[in-house]
C-alpha cells in the first residue's frame, strides 16, 4: 500500500505538521538516509512512517478532552502557546496546624488529564508579590523556576524578599533554596514549600456559565453568541464540576506571618518571561491574578491581555469601568457596581495577619483574616453580591436563577495539612 503524507495527512493542523518535523529529524538520526531523502525524497517506506505517525499524533492531541475553563484559559495565547504561564487560582489563608503561619498557593498550566505527566516549563518565572504598605506596589517577592533535568526536575526558590524592581519586569532575586519537584522542602527559617501536580480544588459548572455569557469562552472568539440568553444555572442534583477530572499544577508555601508583615498585606501572582524587548536579562510579566471571577465575569474577553500586563495600581482605572458597564447591562443599580469596586479592586487579595482566622472578603468585610481558602465558594459569593442581594441589600434587578451555581467543595479533593491540595488524579 502506497500513502502519500501529504495529500493523506492534510487535515493536520499547522501546530502538528511542527511536532512532525521535528520528529522527523529524530528518526533521520537513527536510519541510514541521505540527506536528500529527507522529507520530499523520502522512500515509500519512510513517507508512509510519517503519515502513520501524523496521524496517530492527530488522535492522541484531539482524543484528549477539551475543557475550558475560567481564567484557567485567560487568554488564547496563554491556552494554545503557553500553558505552563496560564495563572488559575491564588489562595490565601492562615495555617490550620500553626498559628503563627500563613499559606499561599498559585495554581497554573490547568487541564491536566488524569495519569498525564506534564512537565514543568523552565522559562517561566513564577512569583508571589506581597504588598504591605497599602499602596499596591510589591514590598515581598517570592520567586519560583523549574528547572530541567534528566531525571529530575528542581525547584529553585528566592526570597522572600524586597524586589530588587517593581512592577511588570522582575529581575532575579538571590537563591534561598531548592527542592524537588513533588516532594515537600524545608528552610532553616521556618518556611516550607511544595511544588508539583495536585488535584484542581477550584469547583465550578463552568459549562453552563459560558451558555450564561459565552463571550468569556477563549475558543469562541472573535465572534462569541451575544450574553444572557440564558438566565439560571444548572439546579442541584445536575449541576457539573467542570474542572472535578483534571489536575494542575501548583506552588504551595507555608510560612512565618512576619516573613510577609505585621498587618493588612495584599496578596497577587504574575508569570514572567524572557522578551527581546528587554536587554538587560530581566523577564517580563505576561500574566497577573488574584481576586477569582473578577476578569471572567466582568471584562470583555478581549481586554485580559492588556490587563495582564499591568499592575494593581492601574485596576481603579481599568478594572472598574467593566465591573460599571457589566452591571449596568444587567439592569441593576450603580450600588451593586459600587459594592463590587469596594471589595475586589485593586485586585489583590487582602489579608489581615493580625488576625486569627477569616473568612472570604473578610478583611474587607468582617473584620478578619480575609483571604481565600481552597474550599471557599468564590463563586457563589461573587455571584449572591451581583445577581442577588447580599452585602448590598439591592433587591432591584436580581437574577435568582444566577445567584449559585449549585456546586460545592468536594471533601475528597483536599488535605487536612500540608500541602492541603488533593493528591493528583
Amino acid at each position: 500500500m502506497r500513502i502519500n503524507a501529504r495529500s493523506s495527512t492534510s487535515f493536520i493542523p499547522t501546530e502538528v505538521w511542527v511536532l512532525i518535523d521535528k520528529l522527523v529529524q529524530n528518526m533521520a538520526a537513527f536510519f541510514p538516509l541521505k540527506r536528500s531523502l529527507y522529507w520530499t525524497r523520502a522512500t515509500r517506506f519512510f513517507r508512509t512512517l510519517v503519515a502513520i505517525i501524523a496521524i496517530l499524533l492527530v488522535v492522541l492531541i484531539y482524543a484528549t478532552p477539551k475543557a475550558l475553563a475560567s481564567d484557567h484559559q485567560d487568554t488564547t495565547f496563554l491556552a494554545t502557546k503557553l500553558t505552563a504561564a496560564d495563572l488559575t487560582d491564588l489562595y490565601v489563608f492562615e495555617s490550620p496546624t500553626n498559628s503563627n503561619n500563613a499559606v499561599l498557593i498559585m495554581d497554573f498550566d490547568p487541564l491536566i488529564v488524569s495519569g498525564e505527566q506534564r512537565p514543568f516549563d523552565p522559562n517561566v518565572l513564577y512569583q508571589f508579590k506581597i504588598d504591605n504598605t497599602g499602596d499596591s506596589i510589591e514590598d515581598v517577592v517570592l520567586q519560583f523556576n523549574i528547572n530541567r533535568t534528566r531525571f529530575q526536575q528542581i525547584v529553585t526558590v528566592r526570597g522572600p524578599g524586597r524586589p530588587i524592581i517593581g512592577g511588570t519586569d522582575s529581575a532575579l532575586l538571590p537563591v534561598s533554596s531548592t527542592g524537588l519537584v513533588n516532594q515537600t522542602f524545608s528552610t532553616s527559617n521556618g518556611i516550607k514549600f511544595f511544588v508539583g501536580t495536585r488535584k484542581d480544588p477550584f469547583f465550578f459548572d463552568l459549562e453552563q456559565f459560558f451558555k450564561i455569557i459565552p463571550d468569556r469562552n477563549y475558543s469562541l472568539q472573535p465572534n462569541p453568541s451575544p450574553p444572557f440568553q440564558v438566565l439560571s444555572f444548572r439546579p442541584p442534583g445536575q449541576a457539573q464540576d467542570t474542572l472535578a477530572p483534571f489536575n494542575v499544577h501548583s506552588i504551595i508555601v507555608e510560612l512565618p506571618r512576619k516573613l510577609l508583615g505585621s498587618g493588612k498585606i495584599g496578596v497577587w501572582m504574575t508569570t514572567s518571561v524572557n522578551t527581546p524587548r528587554l536587554r538587560n536579562r530581566n523577564l517580563a510579566q505576561i500574566e497577573r491574578l488574584a481576586v477569582p471571577a473578577l476578569n471572567e465575569l466582568f471584562m470583555d474577553f478581549k481586554a485580559h491581555n492588556n490587563s495582564n500586563l499591568q499592575t494593581p495600581t492601574q485596576d481603579a482605572s481599568n478594572q472598574s469601568q467593566f465591573i460599571q458597564a457589566f452591571v449596568n447591562a444587567i439592569g441593576r443599580p450603580q450600588g451593586i457596581a459600587n459594592a463590587v469596586i469596594s471589595v475586589a479592586i485593586p485586585d489583590v487579595i487582602q489579608a489581615d495577619l493580625s488576625k486569627a482566622s477569616g473568612s472570604y472578603f473578610g478583611t474587607q468585610l468582617g473584620n478578619n483574616f480575609g483571604g481565600r481558602r481552597p474550599k471557599d465558594d468564590v463563586i457563589d459569593v461573587t455571584a449572591s453580591v451581583v445577581f442577588g442581594n447580599a452585602v448590598t441589600g439591592i433587591t432591584t434587578g436580581q437574577i435568582p436563577g444566577l445567584t449559585t451555581d449549585n456546586v460545592g467543595p468536594n471533601n475528597a479533593n483536599f488535605l487536612s495539612d500540608f500541602p492541603y491540595l488533593g493528591n493528583p488524579l
